[in-house]
């Protein structure tokens, strides 16, 4: 009994990955989310009401967040969503974006305090999906839960880097938010 909920639990946290839409029209947001523009990607992720949105880093390489505190200075935060988005992945890695995203999934969550905690990977149309979930526990900090996923478009050679964590103490309550922010994420397959 108990082997089959820690299975199905298991697959009710990867689910997820497998459903972002892409070139979807912005319908309206699930109930207490708006959505949040994220224009140099022409994308769209939803943005739980009274959580922080900030864009970064360069053009053509922007780092989104959406977190449930303001953002510190060295973009830190305890709760929340970033996303990475590299064009042209192999003018910038030396790899092809599905090949990068494989060896970038292969290496997380593993190292020191680190316990991985389910992996998956499914392939749909033009995008490569790599997820990977686990419990980072360093010696000198909380516990933490950290969901990752390496989304690669072969066709136009993006990388996207999908990272959601949390405290692990507030991770059940934390990812009911996150999990409607990357299974609703909205990309253009264009890009």
């Amino acid at each position: 009994m108990f082997r089959f909920f820690f299975a199905f639990a298991a697959l009710l946290l990867v689910l997820p990955a497998a459903a972002q839409r892409y070139n979807a029209k912005l319908a309206a947001p699930t109930a207490g989310f708006t959505w949040q523009p994220l224009p140099e990607s022409k994308a769209a992720a939803p943005l739980p009401a009274g959580w922080y949105y900030r864009a970064a880093g360069e053009k053509g390489a922007p780092t989104y967040y959406l977190t449930k505190e303001e953002i510190g200075e060295n973009n830190e935060f305890q709760t929340g969503l970033s996303l990475q988005v590299v064009r042209k992945a192999k003018a910038k890695t030396g790899r092809p974006a599905p090949e990068y995203a494989e060896l970038l999934m292969m290496r997380t969550g593993f190292g020191q305090g680190k316990q991985q905690l389910e992996k998956a990977s499914v392939t749909d149309g033009p995008f490569f999906k790599r997820t990977v979930r686990y419990r980072d526990a360093p010696p000198e900090a909380e516990p933490r839960v950290v969901y990752q996923m390496a989304l690669a478009n072969a066709k136009t050679d993006t990388l996207y880097l999908l990272t959601f964590e949390s405290p692990e103490k507030e991770w059940a309550e934390a990812w009911k938010l996150g999990e409607i922010m990357v299974r609703e994420l909205v990309l253009d397959a264009r890009q």
